[in-house]
Parts: C-alpha cells; sequence; structure tokens
C-alpha cells in the first residue's frame, strides 16, 4: 500500500473546517490514502465516518494560540512522515465586540498563530507539499489608505514588516483613531487580520520558493461566523470548502503566494487568482 498522505486541518469541529474533513473523507478524489488530522482545542473526537478504507482521521489536541501546543503538535505529527498538505482554517471574528483587546486577540489568533503555523509545519513538508491559508474577502485593501495599503503591499516585507501593521492596527484601537491612522472606519480587527493573512502567504512564497502555500477566500458561507455579516450566507459549508480543497489537491500548476477566490463571494466555483 502507498504510503498515506499527511493531512491537517485545524479548526476542524466546526464550519468549513468540518466540512473540508468530511470531503477528504468521502468524496473528494485522488486523496487516498490520507491520514487526516482533524485538530481542534479540545482534542475532541468529532465523529467523522470515512467511506474510503484507505483513509482515516486522528483528532489532535492544538491551540494555535499557543506555541508548545504548535510545537507539541508538530512532534506528534513526525511520527507519522513528511506533511503533504496543511489547511490552516482556524480563526476568530470578534468584531461584534469591539475593543482594543479583542483586536489584539484577533491579531493574535488570526494573524499571529497563523504565521507561526506556517514556519513551524514548512520544514515538515514534503516535496511536493501545500500550504493553503483561509483568508477573506474582508481581506481586500480598498478601505485602506494609500500608506496602508503600501505597506501591505510592500514587495520585500518581512515578520517584522506585518507585526509593524498589527501593532499600529491595535495601538489605533486603542487610540479610537483607527480612520486618521488609515486603518479605515472601526470595527474592522477581522479584516486587517485577514489583509495580514493575504500578505504572510505573498511573504512566506517569496521567502521559501519550494513550497507551494496559497491562500483564498471561500465565500459567504452559512456558518457561524458567515452569519455575524447577514442572516441568508448563500453558500453551504460543503461549498465554501470547494477553493480550499481545491488549492490542497487539484491541479493548480506552479502558482504560489496568491489569493483565490470567486469573482462574487456568492459564486460556487473553484476559484482563481484574483487581485489584491
Amino acid at each position: 500500500m502507498a504510503t498515506p498522505k499527511v493531512v491537517i486541518v485545524t479548526g476542524a469541529n466546526r464550519g468549513i473546517g468540518r466540512a473540508i474533513c468530511q470531503r477528504i473523507l468521502t468524496t473528494e478524489p485522488n486523496v487516498s490514502p490520507v491520514k487526516l488530522f482533524a485538530a481542534t482545542r479540545s482534542g475532541q473526537d468529532l465523529g467523522f465516518q470515512s467511506t474510503h478504507a484507505t483513509r482515516s482521521v486522528l483528532y489532535p489536541k492544538l491551540d494555535i494560540s499557543d506555541h508548545s501546543s504548535v510545537s507539541d503538535f508538530a512532534e506528534e505529527v513526525k511520527q507519522y512522515g513528511s506533511v503533504d498538505v496543511l489547511i490552516n482554517n482556524a480563526g476568530v471574528n470578534l468584531d461584534n465586540e469591539y475593543s482594543a483587546a479583542n483586536a489584539r486577540k484577533t491579531m493574535d489568533v488570526n494573524y499571529t498563530s497563523m504565521l507561526d503555523m506556517c514556519q513551524t509545519f514548512i520544514p515538515l513538508l514534503s516535496k511536493r507539499g501545500r500550504i493553503v491559508n483561509l483568508s477573506s474577502i474582508a481581506s481586500q485593501l480598498r478601505f485602506y489608505s494609500p500608506e496602508i495599503q503600501a505597506r501591505f503591499r510592500d514587495p520585500h516585507a518581512t515578520k517584522d514588516t506585518l507585526d509593524d501593521i498589527a501593532n499600529d492596527f491595535v495601538k489605533s484601537v486603542e487610540e479610537g483613531n483607527e480612520e486618521a491612522s488609515g486603518f479605515g472606519t472601526p470595527k474592522r480587527s477581522y479584516s486587517v487580520s485577514k489583509a495580514l493573512v493575504t500578505a504572510l502567504t505573498a511573504m512566506l512564497a517569496r521567502q521559501h520558493p519550494g513550497v507551494t502555500i496559497n491562500c483564498c477566500c471561500p465565500g459567504w458561507v452559512a456558518t457561524d461566523m458567515g452569519q455575524l455579516v447577514g442572516s441568508r450566507p448563500p453558500k453551504s459549508p460543503e461549498q465554501g470548502a470547494t477553493i480550499p480543497l481545491r488549492l490542497a489537491f487539484g491541479d493548480i500548476g506552479d502558482v504560489t503566494g496568491k489569493y483565490w477566490a470567486n469573482d462574487s463571494i456568492r459564486g460556487k466555483g473553484e476559484g482563481e487568482v484574483q487581485e489584491w
């Protein structure tokens, strides 16, 4: 039997993460055999059922915001060989309870922790390994001043560059001057964090030319998070899993460091590279 592909999905307990896991274990072609790590903060058994004898699932405990938890998880995964796919799905949207503390937490979970996951697992990737980061239409930069846009798009950006943007945003929330600081109107913590996700994806692709790493907007999906922006999201979680799964397993050529989406957040296609 061929060696199973090692696949990691964070935030696997609900929404798009859960749908991604279910599709990997049941309907996705060309992924057998696979060893799926459906990671959650609790490490709970999620009751996934595989319809393929060569597709199995483990339920590791992982708190992406705790570096020691990430390191311990990496050691666990090493026992199964190189990582073929890492899908960084876990994230938060706390803008309904907007505050400086929640702005910092949003940056820590959505940006800093995702960067930590990428940097920890890039050395563990197989030769054809891929990373998929869940971004959002909210990562678009049109709401920000030209100066802030330029900082996000800096072709020479480093971790320090992006950390400075995150810290400057949190400071603007603390001081109540987000708009004057170039970050647009208040309650954009989630948007800034997802813009940082898109920027970190481009940065890591530049720094690691042998790695295939992309990010995507899954569309407007009927999840707890999706319903924060409206009561009738047009896409199911299963449909929201389509673009991430294409980037994880589909034919995307040599494309890396890009933001993928459909032309509309209602679109149900497999996505394409979009300007950011």
